[in-house]
């Protein structure tokens, strides 16, 4: 009985010390791999420094925890496409022992400076948590990519900050080995800035924050999201489908669906439904912004009640833009040029 009982025991020890093998050199891999990335980044013109890099999770996680980390990409990256700037105390990324494809970034305070052409913003938020999960294959195709964060302030040097409360924003693969994708966001409480309120010219009592923030999407690529997608050039959108999208703020609300079609050249074409609750402040608040000019307001006016009456309900309006190879009109009325679909 006892030689039996010795043999689990050595069977234990040995497969205990497999294992802590196996923690030690994956834990240090995926330092390595930490390490390769930023002196990648280094060698592209960032400045990307690290203050410590800490080994944590023994013996289910690999984990490794990141001090006083700065990423800045260099000034010539703003002209192509959208850079971003990462600033943070503290960023622990994780991924179970047995498979380093399902990865968690963790931070409990983040700044992202955005910068690309027209663009320049300040993005900070508490408690973000992303969550990405490969599908165990040699490839490692994207099943799904998701972001849930606390509190968030985006600065625009136009509006002014605007606030959140929460943010959650995902990405689901539907079918293994097709480049379609689920993506969906939504944001909580989010307030716009007192700038912004005024160059809308809203009164006093309006309501601080917008009561609905949210979108809903299914887009199919021309490839799969997969470890070649990080080379030098992104998987593009090719056709996209907007199940549902709205925007709700006191007493106007704003939605959206329909299916778009892109080029390669990054050319739209498709219809959208666009259904408006109380146009007439939509109206006001664009004229107050400066959208259109004053002596335009009663054409407008004009023409947005004749639509609002063929539904029924002259407060609301319903109708449809279409987009064809890139250029918008409702109707026989043209909207002007819709900005290029593509990814930097």
């Amino acid at each position: 009985m006892l030689g039996k009982m010795g043999k689990v025991v050595l069977v234990i020890v040995v497969l205990a010390a497999v294992w802590c093998g196996w923690w030690v050199a994956a834990s240090s891999g995926l330092q390595r791999g930490i390490a390769k990335l930023i002196e990648t980044r280094r060698a592209a013109g960032w400045q990307a420094d690290v203050g410590e890099m800490k080994k944590q999770g023994f013996p289910t996680r690999l984990h490794t925890r990141l001090t006083d980390v700065t990423l800045t990409p260099p000034a010539q990256n703003a002209g192509r496409g959208i850079a971003s700037a990462v600033a943070a105390k503290r960023i622990d990324i994780s991924t179970p022992a047995y498979w380093p494809g399902y990865v968690t970034v963790a931070s409990p305070y983040i700044e992202l400076g955005l910068s690309g052409p027209n663009l320049r913003a300040m993005l900070s938020a508490e408690d973000v948590t992303t969550d990405l999960r490969l599908r165990p294959s040699v490839s490692g195709q994207l099943d799904r990519l998701t972001l849930d964060g606390g509190a968030w302030v985006l600065d625009l040097p136009v509006t002014g900050p605007v606030e959140g409360r929460g943010l959650n924003v995902s990405a689901v693969q539907q079918t293994v080995g097709q480049p379609i994708y689920d993506l969906a966001l939504d944001a909580q409480n989010v307030t716009p800035s007192a700038a912004l309120r005024g160059l809308f010219g809203l009164p006093d009592d309006w309501a601080e924050a917008f009561d609905t923030v949210t979108a809903k999407a299914t887009i199919t690529f021309d490839r799969l999201w997969d470890r070649k997608a990080l080379g030098r050039t992104r998987p593009q959108p090719r056709v996209i489908d907007l199940r549902h999208a709205e925007l709700a703020w006191g007493d106007i609300a704003l939605s959206l669906r329909g299916t778009i079609a892109v080029a390669e050249d990054g050319l739209a074409t498709g219809t959208l439904s666009v259904a408006a609750q109380d146009w007439p402040t939509m109206l006001t608040m664009v004229e107050s912004a400066g959208y259109i000019p004053p002596n335009f307001r009663p054409q407008a006016e004009q023409m947005l009640k004749g639509l609002a009456q063929m539904s029924g309900n002259t407060d609301a309006l319903d109708l449809d833009i279409t987009v064809k190879d890139g250029k918008m009109s409702m109707g026989f009325i043209p909207l002007g040029r819709a900005p290029k679909i593509i990814l930097r």
